[in-house]
């Protein structure tokens, strides 16, 4: 069993920021000190967690893919799952609060998102090149562009609206407006002429995303060597899957 004092260790793979992003997020929002061995060790930290040799093996489940937090003698995994655990660990939230579940249902949702945008370039096998489905992927984006991502974002939209506070919950801010201003700046890289005609239909998704932006602890890592540049992830930048430029 960890202490809240015990230190935080996240284990992720190196070079992109992926889903590892969103526990990240988490702890750099709340200062909370923790080591990201992408940075400290790079990718052979990933390796004893997926093969079982990991320090406590014998008394947690093997994950089954990164990110992975180790919290003192705790290993959990499953992004949703870290993010549950940092928010009664790490924050002021507890089991007995609801809106500790309604921020966890905001965030499930956004990750499912997060799913979607990463199937509009693999939408076939994850395991495949993008080269060999590239027809499919041009017909998943598609249906993405025009049904899923405003969808997705009237949703969010709908929320921020009825919420009191300038967070989707009333209660405040919480690890759900990180999750969306992560998909939100990922999409802004991936899908930039999709984004630059959507946003305005979604003004209180566009100013959240704004408003976490420039929150000191976040603008700090934002600009720091810490945060790593998207890549070859879930967020992926294929001209011919964004919007059509117009003519």
């Amino acid at each position: 069993m960890a202490t809240d004092s015990a230190k935080y260790t996240l284990i992720y793979h190196a070079g992109i920021p992926g889903r590892g992003e969103f526990p990240r997020l988490f702890l750099e929002a709340t200062a909370t000190p923790y080591e990201d061995t992408a940075l400290t060790v790079g990718q052979d930290a990933v390796k004893p967690f997926l093969d079982g040799s990991f320090d406590g093996s014998d008394a947690n489940p093997l994950p089954f893919a990164p990110p992975v937090l180790k919290h003192g003698s705790v290993v959990i995994s499953q992004t949703s799952n870290i993010l549950l655990y940092l928010a009664t660990h790490a924050s002021a939230l507890s089991v007995d609060d609801p809106a500790l579940f309604h921020a966890q249902e905001l965030a499930l949702t956004v990750l499912d998102l997060n799913n979607e945008i990463h199937d509009t370039h693999h939408p076939i096998a994850v395991s495949a090149y993008y080269e060999e489905f590239k027809d499919e992927a041009i017909k998943r984006a598609g249906d993405f562009r025009k049904n899923r991502l405003p969808k997705f974002f009237k949703h969010f939209e709908d929320n921020l609206q009825r919420s009191s506070s300038d967070y989707l919950l009333s209660s405040g801010p919480s690890h759900a407006d990180l999750c969306l201003f992560q998909v939100y700046d990922g999409l802004l890289f991936a899908f930039p002429r999709l984004m630059a005609k959507t946003l305005p239909e979604y003004p209180k998704v566009r100013n959240l995303y704004e408003r976490v932006k420039a929150a000191p602890r976040i603008k700090a890592y934002l600009e720091s060597d810490r945060r790593q540049k998207y890549s070859m992830g879930i967020f992926r930048h294929y001209p011919e899957l964004d919007e059509p430029e117009e003519k």
